[in-house]
């Protein structure tokens, strides 16, 4: 392992938070938490009862939310920290969801407004939890009990990764950077004692910039280009830009054995009719479309060859063009093997999508499908 000195898969969401949990206890100096939602349900609350437990024995607990996705996070979860003394940042608050927008000035609430709407569509989409500087679970897993056993038997299907290592501070300096640009600045002075590590070769993908988002896009797409073997994806919101459809069809045709896994139970309606947009395009250059229906499939797994990473990007405009996004590009021959495995298990006893069921959709859903598809920018 020459990135990270561990490199762990995490399949269930039990198992994924049992284990955050048991090193948040563990925890002894420094706990960074990057969110998209962070909800006031059973397994929030029992989250934020263990930093809340770690800060008040000198744990430095530092908590960034996404302003959409963890909107409900103020209405009780964040007094429970302000209380405690824990600070919680928000990124892109909503215009009128913010726990200081009542004591501000008229003109100050008017600019304020004026700022959040303009950034509303740009979101923080990553699950970064970082323990001692050393420890980082990251993957597809919100603090939320759908991913659990809290919410019912059939909890969503999800992939975790737990790595360990020095470099670990990597994430942590990403982390400074929306926390606090001085701290950035600070930390990263820290860090030139640490080998060098070029972002553009780093298994940790993290697309803060322009200059990020375009070339890890970039470097997706050839990765496709280039396939020679398999192109196997699992993402449950399937609406990437033409480039990628023309890409995967291409390598289809040319006997690349392309395969895509998206959901059937979904907890955004919409993608159930907008997914299908280009499936008819895809079986006919040869492309296997597998629905996932045992429960809401949340996870983003791609699989290029022996490239592979496990992340929060979804292939849709919203993760390519707007969002701050985390994959991990797997090290581990041991762990590409797992995700293979993962990938067969799943698909085993799934039907396949055909072009006759394509044709057997109603007309409704058929044009419902093309009106969504002019909003895909903002999805």
């Amino acid at each position: 392992m020459s990135y990270w000195e561990t490199e762990e898969l995490i399949f269930n969401g039990d198992e994924y938070f049992d284990r955050l949990i048991r090193d948040i206890e563990a925890s002894r100096e420094s706990i960074t938490v990057e969110i998209y939602i962070f909800n006031d349900d059973l397994l929030g609350k029992k989250l934020a009862a263990h930093l809340v437990a770690a800060h008040l024995r000198g744990v430095k607990v530092q908590v960034i939310v996404d302003g959409v996705g963890s909107y409900n996070f103020y209405e009780r979860l964040y007094g429970v920290f302000e209380k405690k003394g824990i600070i919680v940042k928000t990124f892109n608050p909503l215009p009128f969801l913010h726990p200081f927008y009542g004591k501000m000035t008229f003109a100050r609430k008017f600019q304020k407004f004026i700022l959040r709407a303009m950034r509303l569509n740009k979101r923080n989409h990553r699950k970064i939890v970082t323990i001692d500087q050393n420890i980082m679970y990251s993957g597809s897993f919100n603090f939320t009990a759908e991913h659990t056993s809290f919410f019912h038997a059939d909890a969503w299907k999800d992939i975790g990764i737990r790595v360990t290592g020095q470099m670990v501070k990597y994430a942590v300096l990403n982390f400074k950077r929306n926390w606090r640009l001085r701290d950035y600045y600070r930390y990263k002075k820290q860090l030139k004692k640490l080998p060098r590590s070029n972002w553009r070769h780093s298994p940790l993908r993290m697309n803060h910039t322009l200059m990020m988002k375009r070339y890890f896009y970039k470097n997706f797409m050839n990765h496709i280009h280039r396939a020679q073997k398999r192109i196997w994806f699992v993402t449950p919101y399937f609406i990437p830009r033409r480039r990628i459809i023309r890409l995967l069809g291409a390598a289809a045709e040319r006997g690349v054995d392309v395969r895509l896994l998206t959901t059937w139970k979904t907890d955004i309606k919409l993608f159930r009719t907008l997914q299908f947009f280009y499936y008819p395009y895809l079986l006919s250059k040869g492309v296997k479309v597998f629905q996932y229906s045992d429960t809401v499939l949340h996870a983003k797994n791609y699989i290029i060859d022996d490239w592979m990473t496990v992340g929060s990007t979804n292939l849709n405009h919203r993760s390519l063009i707007h969002d701050l996004e985390v994959d991990l590009v797997i090290q581990g021959e041991e762990n590409r093997k797992k995700l293979e495995e993962h990938f067969l298990e799943m698909t085993g006893q799934l039907e396949l999508v055909t072009a006759e069921s394509m044709k057997a959709r109603t007309f409704l859903d058929r044009m419902m499908g093309r009106l969504y598809f002019l909003f895909r920018y903002w999805l």
